[in-house]
């Protein structure tokens, strides 16, 4: 453990050093492709079989080769014959695209440096103006919005039909194209006005200069390792297999899979109670009783049989679902994909704007439906099961596979945002535990009394509860959610107050820009308002794993590439609040100091892009790190640290 001043030059990235004026540059190339998608996935670039078909673009009225108002470039061809292009976005200051990351990924099959331009993203600032609301960022919706023409609706029917455009007559789709590169252009010059004028243009900027990276993420995929894989398959499909034994054995002719067994075994044999609600026995449309997972889950065991019959159901029921969800997409992966898992990320999707991820979809060729036909599947890029960690490999074997995250980074916004002195305190003192604090108050100790780590491990799902509005539970339970309201009655008071804005504006405004909005919100008939747990959450959830971690991990990708270490530390993955990557075993101590250095900055750019009242917002409270490397996924060894923009401190 140890604390050293920053003895080293905390200078960000070049590519980094921008402000909100950048983006009102004119000398742009506003771009569009059509793409031959063969392999599937929508024409992502990481498939060869995808090829380019036709690339139109513009230019702003500063480039140094424009010609005149509207004309257009058009070039037919794959990404070997675009040179024109690049040439023009060489000399370009910014890149102007719906939907950018699609570009992005075959202008770098093209060659083109994805990190070395600014970047506008229609898609993104549509997003950014919605803030919270669920409205399509369809370049053809935002078009209709502003009561623009839309889309050739023959094309179109033709595209969501899912025909390849390959197919598609040349002059309707390059029609097609020519109108999206003018449509997009449009939209762009709308949209920046209105991010300007709303102070919403600091938000677009940490979205788009994230989307390089994404970029460059989703062509490195993560690798699975395919003997662990076979063996927690075998392992699963072994205690199904024993699990629907056992459950045949207890109920005999009857089918555990069919619905109608299961409401005779559960209903009449087993003699469980049906469930009421309102008075009334709960039950299907057709007056059949229920047997959902849900339901079952529901459904109190009074009788040792009723115990054991459904402990017994529920662990074959998960046991099939890690199988249908998860062990077979990796099993396939493996087998058709060479062990590695690639996916796309959305980054237009989320109320709280953190990201979400799709897997790309693969053929199971080792499983067949009743029919005898391969299905296929997929699983998210994100969320992967804690326990499925350790089947994650780096795809080197020199290399360590590392993961690096914002260590209790929700909390530490919450005092940043609630300008909550408390939570600043409890953070910088290294013998606080939350975890043990929650579960003292819920089992009614006094501070001499000690807790028991299953006590402690009990407590861990209500530590946070209230942070995020919560407010119902056990008599326990609830005096620690009000003690927590005490303790924390600064970032309490601010969450009232933004409840106390959405009833009376219908929004929220953030200091940082972002805007929520609640155009129907109401309190129901006792008073409670059900937009408030939203309204606690969104806030913070939002600065936190859509703001510091894209931040942070922008900034880590441009130190990689500045310091040409881009073959030794490569970034595969980022989940909500951690950055994963694969470093070569000799390069590890200085992929801790580019963390680091990488974490100190997001100081600098939240000055820059968000302003000296944002930066003086977190003053007083460290940004946490821990970083794990190793052979697999959480696995090896750890090291923490808690950073300010001037200190770096490695914790016990």
């Amino acid at each position: 453990m140890g604390m050293r001043d920053n003895d080293r030059e905390v200078v960000l990235p070049d590519a980094l050093v921008i402000n909100k004026n950048d983006f009102h540059v004119k000398n742009y190339v506003c771009l569009d492709f059509e793409i031959d998608t063969s392999h599937g996935d929508f024409g992502h670039p990481v498939h060869p079989a995808n090829q380019m078909l036709l690339a139109c673009w513009s230019l702003g009225p500063d480039h140094p080769a424009f010609e005149k108002q509207d004309k257009v470039y058009s070039v037919w061809g794959n990404e070997y014959e675009l040179k024109s292009l690049v040439d023009h976005l060489n000399a370009a200051e910014m890149l102007v695209a719906h939907n950018a990351k699609y570009e992005l990924g075959w202008l770098k099959r093209c060659g083109f440096d994805i990190g070395s331009t600014l970047v506008f993203d229609t898609k993104i600032a549509e997003y950014v103006l919605s803030g919270n609301l669920k409205m399509s960022t369809s370049l053809d919706d935002c078009c209709k919005r502003r009561g623009w023409r839309a889309k050739d609706p023959v094309v179109d029917k033709m595209m969501k039909a899912g025909i390849n455009p390959i197919h598609i007559p040349r002059p309707w789709l390059q029609g097609r194209c020519i109108q999206d590169v003018n449509s997009t252009e449009d939209l762009f010059k709308d949209q920046l006005a209105l991010l300007d004028r709303t102070n919403r243009l600091g938000v677009m900027m940490v979205r788009t200069a994230f989307t390089p990276v994404l970029t460059d993420m989703e062509f490195q995929g993560m690798m699975l390792d395919e003997e662990r894989v076979m063996q927690e398959y075998e392992r699963e499909r072994a205690n199904e297999h024993e699990c629907l034994l056992a459950l045949q054995d207890m109920m005999g002719a009857l089918n555990p899979g069919s619905t109608k067994d299961l409401a005779q075994w559960i209903y009449i044999d087993l003699g469980f109670a049906e469930l009421r609600k309102n008075g009334k026995v709960v039950r299907t449309a057709g007056d059949k009783p229920v047997t959902n997972i849900a339901t079952i889950d529901a459904l109190e065991a009074k009788t040792p049989e009723q115990k054991e019959w459904k402990a017994l159901y529920f662990e074959w029921n998960s046991s099939k679902q890690r199988i249908s969800k998860y062990l077979d997409f990796y099993v396939a992966v493996c087998n058709q994909m060479d062990g590695v898992f690639y996916a796309s990320f959305n980054q237009t999707q989320t109320a709280t704007h953190r990201l979400s991820s799709s897997g790309m979809r693969v053929q199971f060729e080792h499983v067949k439906d009743e029919k005898g036909k391969t299905k296929s599947g997929t699983t998210q890029f994100q969320n992967q099961p804690r326990e499925y960690k350790r089947i994650y490999k780096a795809k080197h074997p020199d290399f360590y596979f590392v993961e690096e995250d914002g260590s209790g980074l929700e909390f530490r916004v919450a005092g940043m945002v609630g300008d909550d002195p408390q939570i600043t305190e409890d953070i910088n003192n290294p013998d606080f535990d939350p975890h043990y604090q929650s579960a003292m108050v819920i089992n009614g100790y006094d501070s001499y009394e000690p807790v028991s780590k299953e006590q402690r491990t009990a407590a861990k799902a209500h530590t946070f509860k209230p942070l995020f509005g919560g407010q119902s539970g056990t008599a326990a339970q609830r005096r620690y959610y009000e003690s927590f309201n005490e303790r924390y009655s600064s970032l309490i008071s601010t969450q009232e107050g933004w409840l106390s804005e959405a009833k009376f504006t219908k929004r929220v405004i953030l200091p940082w820009g972002l805007r929520l909005y609640f155009p129907y919100i109401k309190p129901d008939k006792k008073g409670y308002i059900p937009e408030r747990a939203q309204i606690f959450n969104a806030p913070i959830q939002s600065f936190a794993t859509a703001d510091i971690i894209p931040i942070q991990a922008t900034l880590l990708w441009h130190l990689i590439r500045d310091n040409g270490y881009s073959d030794k530390m490569i970034l595969v993955n980022t989940i909500h609040d951690s950055v994963l990557a694969e470093v070569h075993k000799d390069y590890m101590e200085a992929y801790k100091e580019l963390v680091t250095l990488s974490w100190q900055l997001v100081y600098s750019v939240i000055r820059n892009w968000y302003g000296e009242d944002v930066l003086n917002m977190m003053e007083g409270m460290p940004l946490g790190t821990e970083i794990l490397w190793g052979d697999h996924w959480n696995e090896g060894d750890e090291v923490s640290y808690d950073i300010t923009k001037d200190t770096i401190k490695e914790c016990a």
